[in-house]
């Protein structure tokens, strides 16, 4: 077993993290408009709350069925070696192992979708080779078992607390169908922090331009909205070459995107307040799409949307926003680290635009392609696993969460003394709902051709309306039949 005293290192890169994490300005940490509920949880200690616990030198193995191991990191190499993730994730499991007398193993398979299918053969033979599963939702991995009878419920285990800080709220409370609840996400995996949909701001083009708005407090303020954000990129865009095309490799833009795909419309949709499926208290899924609500967000985000041409669809990272080509660009958090992490000029990190001021928090469509997904194989002992699971993902969200904000930005200091609290806000918004997973009917695609103008609104939710319902009701039907 590893030893506690291998925690000090850790420690002390901890309090130096947690030390040099400034907020906005002088702002309270306890803003209404994101959720964030640092300052009261800080008062509040959930490994207390779970007591003392001995099992007795029980393994614990979490399968990591990873689709990226390289750059989805949700596990360490068995020592300190001075990497963000792997040195705090193994100053996690010693804590782990030494507070409980646990043994923490790892079982690593390339690919969700094989992982997946280890994970269904393990419970099928019943064998028990995996308590904990991280993986995506995609490809046959996650959402497909859930529908399988391979998952355990996960609002039965009574040491989750699923509605905390430390897990996703907001998919809680949407990705329930029926009382059952088969994966969520949380600080329990550092991919998580990789996974949000956000908005980059390049803060020195903002400044040649002459936008002195202070985004920040716009943010705090609840008016970080669709409107903000088309008063300041309007009439930006510049034809560089005057080829009579907007592209990523030589002109420059107000806002650039990847163009008109289904996630683009359900980042933007998704944080505009726009649910695509809701679970109804009788077992349910509906469409919410269809409404005069939708179609006055699709019209008002249109206007934001640019026709761009690019060779490879990560050039708008790559290229346009990292050479100083882009005022504002809306991509997932990794784009960080994976693309702007030679990026000279300094950005800032925001949540995804509101609808209007009226929506309550900011939301942050999460990507389901991620590897930060947990589930718990059905025939696990969910005591065992539903008590090491929170203990970790608790820890996790306390010592770890502050170096999201360094490994976001790939530096020792942020680059920018906001970005701190602003990724909070993004990470305590993470969303998703069940049509954010599955394309029911094709009604993403339909909204991202509306989006890019290819299509016209009610008659092609009309079109669709009856492959949507019945794709739903056998979904929940399957749902409900675990």
């Amino acid at each position: 077993m590893k030893h506690f005293t291998k925690n000090l290192t850790l420690a002390l890169l901890l309090a130096a993290i947690l030390a040099s994490a400034a907020a906005c300005g002088e702002a309270n940490s306890n803003i209404s408009e994101s959720g964030d509920t640092s300052t009261a949880e800080a008062e509040y200690d959930r490994l207390a709350e779970l007591g003392a616990k001995d099992f007795g030198g029980e393994t614990f193995t979490i399968l990591d069925a990873n689709d990226k191991p390289a750059t989805h990191i949700n596990m360490h190499s068995g020592e300190m070696n001075g990497d963000i993730v792997n040195d705090a994730l193994f100053g996690r499991d010693s804590f782990m192992e030494e507070r409980y007398n646990v043994n923490i193993e790892y079982v690593q398979i390339t690919g969700g979708k094989a992982g997946a299918d280890a994970l269904k053969a393990s419970v099928l033979a019943d064998d028990d080779a995996y308590d904990l599963c991280i993986s995506v939702l995609m490809g046959g991995s996650l959402g497909t078992l859930a529908t399988e009878g391979i998952l355990a419920n996960l609002t039965e285990i009574d040491a989750l607390s699923l509605g905390e800080s430390w897990w996703s709220r907001l998919m809680y409370d949407n990705l329930q169908l029926g009382g059952k609840m088969y994966y969520t996400t949380g600080d329990i995996s550092p991919c998580m922090y990789q996974m949000a949909g956000a908005f980059f701001l390049n803060t020195g083009l903002c400044e040649d331009y002459g936008i002195d708005t202070d985004f920040c407090q716009l943010v705090r303020d609840g008016k970080w909205t669709l409107d903000a954000v088309y008063s300041f990129i309007q009439d930006k865009n510049i034809d560089v070459n005057a080829d009579g095309k907007m592209h990523a490799n030589d002109d420059f833009f107000g806002f650039i995107h990847q163009n008109y795909s289904t996630t683009t419309a359900k980042s933007l949709l998704g944080g505009a307040g726009i649910n695509l499926v809701d679970a109804t208290s009788d077992g349910t899924l509906v469409s919410n799409v269809n409404n005069e609500k939708t179609l006055a967000v699709l019209e008002n985000t249109a206007r934001l949307m640019t026709d761009v041409q690019y060779d490879n669809q990560n050039d708008i990272m790559s290229k346009t926003f990292a050479e100083d080509r882009a005022i504002a660009m809306m991509h997932f958090t990794s784009s960080a680290s994976v693309y702007l992490r030679d990026m000279e000029s300094d950005y800032l990190v925001l949540p995804m635009p509101k609808a209007d001021e009226a929506q309550e928090t900011y939301r942050s469509y999460a990507n389901p392609w991620m590897d930060a997904f947990i589930a718990v194989a059905k025939t696990a002992d969910t005591d065992f696993v539903g008590f090491v699971t929170e203990a970790m993902a608790y820890y996790s969200y306390v010592n770890v969460r502050p170096l999201a904000y360094e490994l976001t930005y790939m530096t020792k200091t942020s680059r920018d003394e906001n970005s701190a609290e602003m990724l909070g806000i993004i990470f305590d918004n993470l969303y998703l709902d069940f049509g954010c997973i599955t394309d029911f009917g094709t009604q993403s695609e339909v909204l991202a051709n509306v989006l890019a103008g290819k299509a016209e609104f009610s008659s092609r939710m009309a079109a669709i309306s009856d492959p949507l319902k019945s794709e739903l009701a056998a979904f929940a039907d399957a749902w409900n039949n675990q």
